[in-house]
């Protein structure tokens, strides 16, 4: 998967923020709060911290690519 996020990064890196956590070190209290029961994870947070859009398992890039327009629309 992360040659497909980092790809993604490389498309839409200056318009949102992309952040790699390790949920049994740094990321274990966000893991939490999402609800979030698997690895991966991917999450997108509106400007206010809203989840609008959450999957978890091994996700298409078509799929991930949809969550992140949905957010910039």
């Amino acid at each position: 998967m992360m040659p497909i996020v980092d790809g993604l990064e490389a498309d839409y890196g200056e318009r949102i923020t992309f952040r790699r956590l390790n949920a049994a070190a740094d990321g274990q209290a966000l893991f939490q709060r999402y609800n979030l029961r698997g690895h991966p994870a991917y999450v997108i947070l509106d400007a206010q911290g809203n989840v609008i859009w959450r999957r978890v398992g091994s996700v298409p890039r078509e799929v991930l690519e949809q969550g992140i327009r949905q957010a910039l629309d």
